[in-house]
């Protein structure tokens, strides 16, 4: 059985630290965090920042997108 993926790595920069962040989902979630400086932001937080790596994990997830 095929398991999706459980963290993807992005093009967003940090608002802290300037480096890429991370998605990572949960069970009930998906947040963004910095591998770096440990910061971490929900989706709505860079909204209007997804790229296509954060766009094609998401259609992995799960989700009500309505």
């Amino acid at each position: 059985m095929w398991r999706n993926p459980r963290t993807a790595q992005t093009t967003i920069a940090c608002r802290a630290c300037g480096k890429p962040l991370v998605a990572e989902r949960s069970c009930r979630r998906v947040i963004l965090t910095c591998p770096h400086c440990r910061c971490s932001y929900e989706l709505t937080e860079y909204s209007d920042a997804i790229d296509d790596a954060l766009e094609e994990f998401m259609a992995c997830v799960p989700c009500d997108r309505i």
